[in-house]
């Protein structure tokens, strides 16, 4: 039995893995900006781990008092910088007090991302092609039935056929879902082809791994060893032990259908639950 390993690649803009410098400073004495070369302070810039960096003006007193045609130049200048770094986004961070700066961002090609009651986030998609950045909502859910299919035909070129669902993760105040909460959903595929042709703006490695290896292997996460393991069961004892089955009912909207994931009922029980 053998399982495919792929990577997923989720924009995130609150994990650190580095820090890059926008300069800001006070104004002269006559009132008016000076040159950005001749600017003190640092505006810092987080990387995280998908290659995006996040900027938050908040926090960085140095932007108090610049003008709007200021703060253009520099977060030009930084986007440039990005972009020879090879980072494939930015996130723009912007409190209510300092939305002057929105409209100068936007002639840059910021764009909104979303917003509450203090602040917005607007967004710049820097890498190749139409931008991969996850849009907005109150919760944020992972792959699940038909778009798992689709995601994993779109990532590793192999094609299969939804079987199940294994298992639902849920996290509160995720950093990557922006302080929201965040369902991952895992579900059990069927390969129908086995020849691996990955994507490589979307995964950095892709292969078959046998599952108890899998299970067993140090350097993963606690979700993919217990995951390994839940598949090893299955297997050996049969999937039906494990399996939250599939089916697609009418939804009181006329024409819709939506799909309800459970354990197998007997037969016995599907028409007559609950009597004797």
């Amino acid at each position: 039995m053998r399982w495919l390993k792929s990577v997923r690649c989720w924009p995130s803009a609150l994990l650190l893995a580095g820090r890059v410098g926008l300069w800001a400073g006070p104004r002269t004495a006559a009132g008016s900006p000076r040159d950005a070369g001749e600017l003190q302070g640092e505006l810092q810039g987080e990387l995280d781990r998908f290659g995006g960096v996040s900027v938050h003006l908040a926090r960085h007193r140095a932007l108090h008092g610049l003008d709007a045609a200021a703060f253009r130049r520099l977060l030009q200048a930084a986007v440039q910088q990005w972009q020879s770094e090879g980072r494939v986004a930015a996130w723009l961070h912007v409190p209510i007090l300092q939305s002057h700066f929105i409209a100068s961002a936007a002639s840059l090609g910021f764009r909104f991302h979303h917003a509450d009651s203090h602040s917005s986030t607007l967004t710049l998609w820097l890498g190749e092609g139409p931008s991969r950045l996850p849009g907005y909502a109150t919760h944020q859910v992972g792959v699940a039935g038909d778009t798992a299919v689709r995601e994993v035909f779109e990532e590793t070129g192999v094609k299969s056929e939804f079987r199940s669902l294994l298992s639902i993760r849920q996290q509160h105040g995720s950093p990557g879902a922006f302080g929201k909460s965040d369902m991952y959903l895992i579900c059990r595929l069927q390969p129908c082809s086995f020849t691996i042709n990955f994507c490589q703006q979307e995964c950095l490695k892709c292969e078959w791994m046998d599952l108890e290896k899998l299970a067993r292997i140090e350097n993963t996460t606690p979700i993919t060893r217990r995951v390994a393991w839940l598949l090893l069961y299955g297997h050996r004892e049969g999937f039906d032990k494990i399996d939250l089955s599939m089916e697609e009912f009418p939804a009181v909207y006329t024409g819709l259908f939506y799909k309800l994931y459970h354990r197998e009922l007997p037969e016995s029980y599907r028409d007559t639950a609950g009597t004797d």
